[in-house]
């Protein structure tokens, strides 16, 4: 009992750290940011309605607040977590870019959008630079180099065979997806080239 009180003190500390955050966001639009503090006041409550929280209860609302903080890639992110430890909170969090590492590739488009928008300036903060080796942050760099150059040979293939091969149709998805989130369009295509792209995207049958 004892230490699942200690545990509810722990994350009613972190959705305080969680909010902070969130409020002081330039990264997250209005919308998205009354999304986050609708979860907050959401695991706020079920805290204090619940008088006997047993573990697996509390895990849940834990999950829920640490899931996007485990999987975005940006400032926000960085900061939250050092918000965490200069608390004392000890919450074991999982790394996307650890995982790039390890796999030399992003496990998902939105994870390889955030690193492309925000890597620039990622690499210049100190947690970083603590947490990873140069030659890591150099991997890294490489990573999102050929990341987008992949997506980018998929929309030219595709563009000059005026088609999307049925095995690419999720794959050409994404790649649409990641070159508008990240503002490549006008990088690499013209603007006869992205009517054309989005054109082949929806005239696609499966067959």
């Amino acid at each position: 009992m004892i230490t699942t009180l200690v545990n509810i003190e722990k994350l009613i500390l972190t959705i305080k750290i969680n909010d902070r955050v969130i409020d002081g966001s330039t990264i997250l639009d209005e919308k998205t940011k009354e999304a986050f503090k609708n979860l907050s006041k959401y695991t706020r409550d079920s805290l204090e309605k619940e008088t006997k929280m047993n573990s697996y209860g509390l895990k849940c609302l834990e999950n829920g607040i640490l899931t996007y903080w485990n999987e975005s890639i940006n400032p926000d992110t960085e900061k939250f977590w050092a918000e965490l430890k200069n608390n004392g909170i000890d919450y074991q969090r999982k790394e996307p870019l650890r995982l790039a590492l390890n796999k030399n590739r992003f496990r998902r488009v939105d994870q390889g959008m955030d690193a492309r928008k925000h890597w620039t300036e990622l690499k210049k903060l100190k947690e970083i630079n603590e947490n990873y080796t140069s030659k890591e942050i150099e991997q890294i760099d490489n990573i999102i180099k050929e990341d987008e150059k992949r997506r980018l040979d998929i929309l030219k293939k595709c563009l000059a065979k005026n088609e999307i091969p049925q095995t690419q149709y999720l794959k050409f998805g994404e790649c649409m997806t990641y070159m508008g989130n990240c503002d490549l369009w006008e990088k690499n295509f013209s603007k006869e080239e992205v009517e054309e792209l989005y054109l082949i995207w929806k005239n696609f049958k499966s067959k």
